[in-house]
């Protein structure tokens, strides 16, 4: 049985850990990053089923690391994060499949993230 490997890029310690728990619990493998730049290195060297991106990071934000994820893995399955709604067309323009609106709820994350492997 193939054991579901995601990407989780988010610079707020609470929100990390609160997902790091459900993944885990989950029987979920999670490679987790605090910032857009790592989730571009971390994309070219390994292979996800699912990449989350949270929007606000420094650095590189979650729209500009979805926008060059798309460029070299263009059929993974990339979820945002964010707390702001008026972002959610730009975000579909940058190739996101879905967006969840803070505050995160673990269960419907671990869902989701199945839901993108059906």
């Amino acid at each position: 049985m193939h054991t579901i490997s995601v990407l989780y890029a988010e610079d707020e310690f609470s929100n990390r850990e609160l997902l790091r728990i459900k993944f885990e619990h989950a029987g979920i493998a999670a490679d987790i990053v605090t910032n857009g730049a790592d989730a571009i290195r971390m994309c070219k060297a390994n292979e996800y089923d699912v990449v989350l991106l949270d929007h606000y990071m420094e650095d590189i934000d979650g729209i500009e690391a979805a926008e060059e994820i798309r460029r070299f893995k263009p059929g993974i399955p990339l979820i945002a994060i964010t707390s702001d709604d008026s972002l959610k067309q730009r975000m579909t323009q940058a190739g996101f499949n879905h967006i969840v609106i803070k505050p995160l709820r673990g269960d419907d994350i671990i869902d989701l993230v199945r839901s993108c492997l059906r």
